[in-house]
């Protein structure tokens, strides 16, 4: 019988159970309406409103580094585009510079002298220590040297190789007082005399010049700070090499 209650008791409460359940959701409908239309506010009308102001923050955003790139882009073009047109326009320059120095070199450079071929040589100079020399000639070869009133002579009457002796005349003449002269235009000339190759030509020559050779030796007039002497030929010498004049110079050598 205590069982039979209990079971009655249970069923109540189970029914009751429902019915409250069934309650509450009939409750819970007649809420839910206004709660929707309140969540359908917020997906629509706040959260599309949010999303245009961030697409148009993040729009101008990208705007504004897009330009930047562009504008550091142009500065380093235009940076690059005016360091090269200095770098072209200074090796324009330095081009123009050179051709100018070219053009200056060829100006300067001694035109060679067209020596007059019926004239006597009459007076020398050294391209040495510009010394002048007297000379004089019985033919247009062959030429005396003049020192202090005598002649240079070479061997003959001279206790040395050469030496300074009375001037032979024209009826009594030898070789020891005669030398011949070379005009030497251009470093062909050097490697013609001297059967030289044409690397062992002195780039320092001065063109042109003449040069003085004894008859006896075959060697030719030089000078120095010690005075005139007669040396083995070397036309790369400065000491050797000789500018020619038809007028006549009236100094002895110190």
């Amino acid at each position: 019988m205590m069982i039979d209650y209990i079971y009655l008791i249970l069923i109540l409460v189970l029914i009751g159970s429902i019915l409250f359940f069934i309650n509450l959701s009939y409750q819970y409908r007649q809420v839910m309406p206004e709660n929707k239309e309140g969540f359908r506010d917020i997906q629509i009308n706040q959260i599309p409103q949010d999303n245009s102001n961030y697409s148009k923050s993040l729009g101008g955003f990208l705007d504004n580094y897009n330009q930047l790139l562009s504008n550091t882009y142009n500065r380093q073009i235009i940076n690059d585009s005016s360091g090269y047109q200095q770098l072209t326009n200074q090796m324009a320059s330095n081009l123009q510079d050179t051709t100018t120095l070219l053009k200056m070199k060829q100006g300067i450079e001694p035109i060679p002298e067209t020596y007059p071929m019926d004239k006597l040589i009459k007076t020398v100079k050294s391209q040495y220590n510009s010394q002048y020399l007297s000379l004089f000639a019985n033919d247009i070869n062959k030429y005396g040297i003049l020192v202090n009133d005598k002649c240079l002579t070479v061997n003959g009457l001279c206790k040395d190789e050469f030496c300074l002796q009375s001037c032979q005349n024209n009826l009594y003449t030898t070789d020891s007082q005669k030398f011949y002269t070379d005009r030497v235009y251009s470093a062909d000339d050097i490697i013609r005399l001297m059967k030289i190759p044409k690397n062992k030509v002195s780039s320092k020559n001065i063109y042109p010049f003449n040069i003085f050779r004894s008859k006896v030796n075959d060697k030719c007039l030089s000078i120095n700070n010690d005075g005139l002497s007669v040396e083995k030929c070397n036309l790369n010498s400065i000491n050797q090499q000789w500018a020619i004049s038809p007028n006549e110079n009236i100094c002895l050598l110190t």
